[in-house]
């Protein structure tokens, strides 16, 4: 957690715990893994399932931790706040400091381009004056820590990721954030397992409105708004489209889009609605990402922000690391999009790559499995072997375990694919060197357990 220090005797308010040894003048930092800790941090010990924190008090005084948060007084020798349920407790303190914020605060939600999106909000609104969450520090841990990095801060703005997988776990999220602003970026096939359908991912993706402030309003794809569980909020929402699509539905505000190609990499984007037009340069071939950096533009421009701000800031993001970045690599072009997927965000990929590499020359597709995809996944993983296009001289390796990736095998089939053009894995280590010495365009998405990123060959 960065930003002020925190007042000891703040978090004994906040918490309703009570300081054991000497009270702590100022706290420099939270931290509930003691691996990763800094000097100073007040270490949290988080009790969950197996994982008891009281355990790791030790390695985190060992680690530099100057205080502790827990539900039970140790024989330390550092200050204990003793509480009675330490998750319960950061949330309370998150929620505290979240009153004390006077500036709007957007939450930003998703199946997939949660991340990407917070970070064009964040260019948008101007990176010095808009607080926004590190990496993707989006769930039940990562949202009290972020929301106490307002602490005593003077930002503008602050964009805040909630990430879910679970039912009951965002109305939580939504009570630290309580939002001003709110952008849905989709709802997808994602954690399927906990959330069961694309319905039920609509309606706990919903629920990050419950705390929402009065006045507060939304954005969010056409999409996403016609699903049965944004119906009682679209007269506070603002619908995001391509133009030429129809809205059978009345939002609040309707603001249309469209995007060209022009060059290898960039695409020129045009916002229109009555009384604001724009356009802007964005370096990326995603229609996914297209349509994030609608959403952040247009809600910069809800917040204040005027045409040149919003332009210099949209054209100043690049993708971050693991997500849709296309470089080269010796003699290969490697589109590489290995932070994590889903079947929404693979087949946006797959569209990225083909306007990339288009069909000269070979290209290579490493695909790893999808995860959390509940009983459909099979079905799933099936449908995105279909998707991929076969081309004489394509090379295809499908990463995961055998039921997934024999999945991906039965679809490719179907669509072309023979035999001998297809390979599986069950893990990264039995292809390294897949890549060394190939020539083409190369294709690397899957889950984040799959790590297809290592198969990169260093320059």
């Amino acid at each position: 957690m960065r930003g002020a220090q925190i007042k000891g005797t703040d978090l004994a308010e906040w918490s309703g715990g009570t300081w054991i040894g000497s009270v702590p003048e100022r706290i420099e930092s939270l931290a509930f893994d003691s691996r990763s800790l800094d000097e100073g941090a007040l270490f949290i010990a988080l009790t969950h399932g197996e994982r008891d924190g009281h355990s790791f008090v030790e390695a985190a005084i060992n680690a530099g931790a100057s205080a502790c948060m827990v539900e039970r007084s140790l024989p330390v020798s550092i200050p204990q706040l003793v509480v009675s349920n330490t998750l319960e407790a950061l949330a309370d303190c998150a929620r505290r400091v979240r009153a004390d914020f006077t500036g709007p605060v957007v939450a930003v939600t998703g199946s997939c381009g949660k991340t990407s999106t917070k970070e064009m909000l964040q260019m948008v609104l101007g990176k010095e004056q808009c607080h926004a969450t590190r990496a993707n520090w989006n769930n039940h841990l990562g949202v009290p820590l972020t929301v106490l990095e307002l602490y005593r801060q003077s930002y503008r703005f602050s964009v805040i990721e909630a990430g879910i997988s679970e039912r009951g776990e965002m109305a939580h999220l939504s009570s630290m954030i309580r939002p001003d602003a709110t952008i849905f970026t989709n709802i997808g096939a994602a954690h399927l397992e906990g959330l069961g359908s694309l319905d039920g991912v609509a309606e706990e993706k919903a629920h990050l409105l419950d705390s929402a402030t009065e006045g507060a309003w939304l954005i969010a794809p056409s999409d996403v708004l016609l699903r049965p569980a944004f119906k009682s909020v679209r007269d506070r929402a603002i619908a995001v489209y391509r133009q030429g699509e129809t809205l059978p539905i009345s939002c609040a505000e309707n603001w249309a889009y469209r995007w060209d190609q022009v060059g290898s990499d960039q695409v020129e984007v045009h916002i229109d609605r009555e009384g604001f037009g724009m356009k802007y340069r964005l370096q990326t071939m995603s229609a996914g990402m297209v349509q994030n950096s609608v959403l952040a533009v247009v809600c910069g421009a809800r917040l204040g922000r005027d045409s040149a701000e919003l332009i210099a800031g949209i054209e100043a993001w690049k993708p971050s690391e693991n997500r849709g970045v296309w470089a080269r690599f010796g003699e290969a072009w490697i589109y590489e999009d290995s932070y994590n997927a889903n079947p929404t965000s693979m087949l946006d990929a797959l569209g990225a790559f083909h306007k990339l590499a288009g069909t000269a020359g070979k290209r290579l597709y490493v695909i790893g499995m999808m995860n959390e995809l509940g009983k459909d996944a099979e079905h799933l993983h099936r449908g995105i072997g279909e998707a991929v296009p076969y081309q004489k001289g394509d090379r295809l390796i499908f990463i995961g375990e055998d039921q997934w990736t024999d999945a991906y095998i039965q679809g490719a089939q179907s669509a072309g694919w023979s035999d001998s053009e297809l390979e599986s894995f069950t893990s990264i280590q039995f292809c390294k060197g897949v890549l060394d010495n190939f020539s083409g365009a190369v294709f690397l998405k899957g889950s984040r357990s799959c790590q297809l990123e290592r198969l990169i060959p260093p320059i």
